[in-house]
């Protein structure tokens, strides 16, 4: 992520979300070095989480490979503990969440009851 403008604003919403839906969040700091924004834990499940932003509504799964193929890249390069899970959440034009987990060769669609 060296280099890499973070999408502060998104990434304060999408932890304020997380603490709504229920996790504990932990912060992660961009001088680290690595590919993540945040981690969440709740009931026994950990979680690193990128954010990304898109610009035009398109959250189906290949879309989400396409235009978020180098944030996926880079967090699955990363070396975790079995039974730490990796998340892409977006955020599109419409300001509403979509999560994915990343898992290591495809990425799924987290369906979230956001009430």
């Amino acid at each position: 992520m060296t280099g890499t403008r973070w999408p502060v604003i998104a990434i304060t919403d999408a932890k304020r979300k997380a603490r709504t839906w229920g996790y504990k969040v932990i912060d992660g700091a961009p001088d680290t070095g690595l590919p993540i924004h945040f981690i969440i834990h709740d009931r026994g499940c950990t979680s690193i989480v990128r954010v990304r932003r898109l610009k035009h509504a398109a959250y189906r799964v290949e879309d989400i490979e396409r235009y978020c193929a180098e944030a996926i890249r880079e967090i699955r390069t990363l070396a975790l503990p079995e039974g730490i899970y990796r998340e892409l959440w977006v955020r599109g034009p419409d300001r509403t969440w979509y999560r994915y987990l990343v898992l290591k060769d495809s990425i799924e669609y987290l369906e979230y009851d956001d009430g």
